[in-house]
């Protein structure tokens, strides 16, 4: 499922929480690479937003609502796994641009997904998008969004929770991003034109 035959479409695999700059960092691979891009958000949030509302349930509020978290988001999940796996059979790459954080400690999950998805064989990379935590709170500050209004107001707990989280995914190559300066769009050039250190790991 890993591995570096030039033949084969590739997945970049973009992960990171709110406010890392992960959305920036998956739009600028989709740009250098003509990589599909495929945002988790527009694929399933109004039908996510609907059903928590339908279920009797605040939408802006998800990580700590345990019908989300249990129910919903692996629904959302699903869809942005399947939109990927009819652009690979396509011979498309594509870009996974979503947090994946609640998942990043099972390290079986990226596999799992990748199973039930039924995707054709394909290169995998990773790429984590990390960035300081007054980085962090600035951007959620500045965008306004009602979903990150509670990560701000426990803003602690949320960063404790959130904000440091490790990928122990088995499966892909794996690179880091530090999002905190104007050089990333460069750092992440590199990474992708394979210039710089990596992790790989092969299942």
């Amino acid at each position: 499922m890993s591995g570096r035959n030039p033949a084969l479409p590739t997945a970049y695999v973009v992960i990171g929480g709110a406010g890392s700059g992960k959305s920036t960092v998956a739009r600028h691979i989709s740009s250098i690479t003509g990589a599909a891009y495929l945002d988790k958000d527009a694929i399933a949030s109004p039908l996510v937003e609907f059903a928590l509302t339908a279920l009797g349930h605040d939408p802006d509020d998800r990580e700590s609502n345990a019908t989300y978290v249990e129910s919903v988001m692996p629904l959302e999940y699903q869809a942005l796994f399947a939109v990927a796996a009819t652009n690979l059979d396509l011979g498309n790459s594509v870009v996974l641009d979503a947090p994946f954080v609640a998942y990043l400690p099972d390290p079986e999950y990226l596999e799992k997904s990748i199973l039930q998805a039924n995707w054709p064989e394909a290169t995998i990379r990773v790429i984590q998008v990390r960035a300081s935590p007054h980085v962090v709170k600035s951007r959620l500050i500045q965008r306004g969004y009602d979903r990150d209004r509670k990560k701000l107001a426990n803003w602690e707990e949320y960063w404790n929770r959130f904000g440091t989280l490790s990928c122990a995914w088995q499966c892909g190559r794996h690179d880091r991003v530090l999002n905190d300066n104007e050089g990333t769009f460069e750092q992440v050039t590199a990474i992708i034109n394979d210039d710089h250190p990596t992790l790989q790991i092969d299942v």
